[in-house]
């Protein structure tokens, strides 16, 4: 089981996206539980991030949600930003 962590940027972001969007609370959810336990799952098209944000992940929510992370360890990941792909990219 993977710990997630959050930074603050990421907290304020998810309520944001929530309250813009109220029907991707439950798809976020349940994505961030199968990335707890399984990150390679494909379903979460999960992919290593290249350029200026090397060393950092991002996996699907919804078709333009994304969430941007990395890892601290093995087991830990932090949850960097979430958001539409144009967004999420330029913030981090």
């Amino acid at each position: 089981m993977i710990k997630i962590r959050t930074s603050g940027d990421f907290d304020k972001d998810y309520r944001e996206l929530i309250k813009e969007n109220p029907d991707i609370k439950a798809e976020a959810a349940r994505k961030i539980i199968l990335f707890s336990e399984n990150p390679l799952d494909t379903r979460l098209k999960n992919h290593r991030l290249t350029k200026r944000l090397r060393n950092k992940w991002a996996f699907s929510i919804a078709d333009d949600i994304r969430i941007i992370y990395e890892w601290k360890g093995k087991t830990t990941a932090r949850f960097l930003a979430i958001g539409r792909h144009d967004k999420v990219y330029k913030k981090v």
